[in-house]
């Protein structure tokens, strides 16, 4: 029985892996076919959705040699490719913003540091930076897991963000786990890259979804 469960643990754990390399292909593959520039964003999402999605709704069995059937590789190309028409304008939009926010702020920061020299100005604009670094943390599992109107992306990312902080530990803490995972076996950097920081950074965002979700039903009722 024992045994039974290791190699069902193990054939998971390929399962896993496969489909990482799998993702990691897909954004590559759709990143370059928006010109990178137009690709990034939406491929990244797309890259969410899909992850979010099995963690949302997980297989029913894990005994087959290739696991879940959504994660063959054509099924896996048609809902990649279905997710990243859908988002393709709107979330290149709101990345572009965030995009911008967090560079007006660095070049803010620099300015105020070569010429301005003033502490509030200083203690302010890294309160803003730390708020839109925030905003990265969880604006693509907000994106996947709700449909909202344009603007309203950016204040549900900043209330759930700060919803939990505990959660928001967890994914820095996981990003810096995985920065060393990638050090000790840098071939992960070509076959996993994405997939691994993009899994618990939507893993624990989604926990502090269902967290606000929670505590506005409660209050509902």
């Amino acid at each position: 029985m024992e045994q039974r469960g290791i190699i069902k643990l193990a054939l998971k754990a390929g399962q896993t892996l496969l489909l990482g390399i799998k993702l990691q292909f897909l954004f590559l593959l759709f990143t370059l076919a928006g010109g990178i520039v137009l690709g990034i964003f939406p491929a990244l999402a797309a890259s969410a959705k899909i992850i979010l999605r099995r963690i949302v709704e997980p297989a029913d069995a894990t005994d087959s040699m290739f696991g879940d059937r959504r994660n063959t590789f054509a099924a896996l190309y048609q809902e990649f490719r279905q997710f990243y028409r859908q988002s393709f304008w709107e979330f290149n939009g709101i990345g572009y913003i965030g995009a911008a926010a967090v560079g007006v702020l660095l070049v803010d920061l620099a300015v105020n540091k070569a010429w301005l020299h003033s502490p509030m100005i200083q203690y302010g604009l890294i309160v803003l930076l730390i708020m839109a670094m925030l905003y990265w943390l969880y604006a693509f599992t907000i994106y996947a897991r709700y449909s909202l109107r344009f603007w309203q992306y950016f204040r549900q990312t900043l209330i759930i963000s700060v919803a939990k902080i505990s959660n928001t530990l967890a994914i820095i803490i996981s990003s810096i786990l995985a920065t060393g995972l990638l050090v000790i076996f840098p071939m992960l950097t070509f076959v996993a890259l994405v997939p691994l920081y993009l899994t618990p950074v939507v893993w624990f965002s989604y926990q502090s979804c269902q967290h606000v979700e929670a505590v506005m039903q409660h209050a509902a009722e």
